[in-house]
């Protein structure tokens, strides 16, 4: 994937290329049809894939902004509370007002994304467990009557 950086091993994107091989039918042919829905099929997951690395690399530049700041919010606490009454001669305090509001957006956000996938997952394994359960009145494990 990549060569070790000074935290651990680097994300390199490599381009890629797609060849089209003529099948010698025609557009309405079965094969060729089937052919080229799965060759869009391959390229949407390999968009999906370059968006996933992108959003990983900006998870792992993002998780050391996150550390950075909490590491000087807890500083500043720290210090605020050496100060005591005298907080307001810190020339350290500044109200974050903007800065919190959008870093509750990124989280909303992240939490939104995270969930979704849950719950798609969730109600993905209950639609499975429902078809293997059968119908209601059926023993699990049984499908019901098979109609011929």
């Amino acid at each position: 994937m990549g060569s070790l950086g000074p935290q651990g091993p680097r994300l390199v994107r490599a381009p890629y290329t797609v060849l089209l091989l003529p099948l010698g039918t025609s557009r309405q042919d079965p094969g060729a049809q089937s052919f080229f829905l799965w060759l869009q099929r391959m390229q949407a997951l390999e968009r999906q894939q370059d968006a996933l690395w992108q959003g990983l690399e900006l998870l792992q530049r993002g998780q050391d902004w996150f550390q950075a700041r909490l590491r000087e919010a807890q500083q500043q606490q720290l210090r605020l509370g050496a100060l005591g009454e005298n907080f307001l001669t810190d020339p350290h305090s500044e109200p974050c007002g903007p800065q919190l509001a959008q870093i509750q957006k990124v989280n909303i956000c992240l939490q939104n994304l995270i969930q979704d996938k849950e719950t798609s997952r969730q109600q993905k394994g209950a639609t499975q467990s429902e078809r293997e359960r059968g119908p209601p009145g059926c023993a699990p494990g049984r499908r019901g009557p098979t109609l011929v």
